[in-house]
This record gives C-alpha cells, sequence and structure tokens, in this order.
C-alpha cells in the first residue's frame, strides 16, 4: 500500500485545471455582446466539477498532513495552506450559488441594466478571487514539496 502515497498530489491538478478554465469561460461570456450563454454554463459546469475536485483534493491532503514532518515550519505552511484550501472551497461555492439566486445574472438585458451590469462584475470579481486563492494555494503547496521537502523520498 505504500506506494499509493502521497495521494495529495494525484488529486490538485485536475481542479486547478477546471476550475480556471472554468473562470475564463464565464469571463469570455460576460465580455462578448451576444450574451454567450452556453459558454457561461460550461464555465459554471467546470467551475462546478473543479470544486468537487477541489473537496477531494482536501480529503486527500488530511491524509497525506499526518506523513509529513513534524517540523514547525511545515506545521506552519501546512496549516496555512489548509486554511486557504477551505477559503476556495467556501469562495467557489458561493460562486456555484450566486446564479442559482440571481436569475438574471445573464439574461438578454443585463448589460443595459446599471444594478444587473453591477452584480456581473460582482460575480465575476469573486471568480477572480477565487483564481487569486488557486495561485496561494499553488504556490504554498509547492513551497512544501519543493522548499520543505513534504512528500518527497
Amino acid at each position: 500500500m505504500e506506494f499509493l502515497f502521497p495521494f495529495h498530489p494525484r488529486f490538485v491538478h485536475f481542479p486547478i485545471a477546471l476550475s480556471l478554465v472554468g473562470v475564463a469561460f464565464v469571463a469570455v461570456s460576460f465580455i462578448r455582446r451576444d450574451g454567450s450563454e452556453r459558454l457561461f454554463w460550461a464555465g459554471r459546469l467546470l467551475v462546478f466539477l473543479g470544486w468537487i475536485g477541489a473537496l477531494v483534493a482536501g480529503v486527500t491532503g488530511v491524509i497525506d498532513q499526518s506523513r509529513a514532518p513534524d517540523l514547525p515550519v511545515v506545521r506552519d505552511t501546512i496549516n496555512m495552506h489548509i486554511t486557504v484550501g477551505i477559503a476556495l472551497i467556501i469562495v467557489f461555492g458561493l460562486a456555484l450559488y450566486w446564479p442559482l439566486k440571481d436569475k438574471k445574472l445573464l439574461s438578454e438585458g443585463a448589460p443595459r441594466q446599471g444594478y444587473r451590469r453591477g452584480h456581473r462584475w460582482g460575480y465575476l470579481a469573486l471568480l477572480l478571487l477565487g483564481v487569486g486563492l488557486i495561485l496561494l494555494e499553488s504556490w504554498l503547496g509547492g513551497q512544501l514539496v519543493y522548499k520543505l521537502g513534504v512528500g518527497v523520498q
């Protein structure tokens, strides 16, 4: 069974890619004049799949955490990595919920209505916050592996 560990690195790449491409699809759908509703829903599907993958990656990270060296710098970096991961799951969870609550987020008249445009930019800002968290989370994971040697044999 030892050959299966570490689990976590095997599960992090797809959620990152799915989420980033999903955010790009949603952003393009907001920028294009024709509404691009299909692109918006494809982006939301990718963000959803990335969110599910992030939950799985989080569980595998907790499993692998017990194998990390018990050093203060490693423990602090892992705790920061976990905190950013939880924030990432919350932000993308909110981004998945928002269009369910605001049905007119992508309506035809949305670009011409002032407050709807504000909702679209707010939604996009939330997604971009998620992208920033992905970058921070990835950097912390890289620090754990490449600088601190966690999971490297």
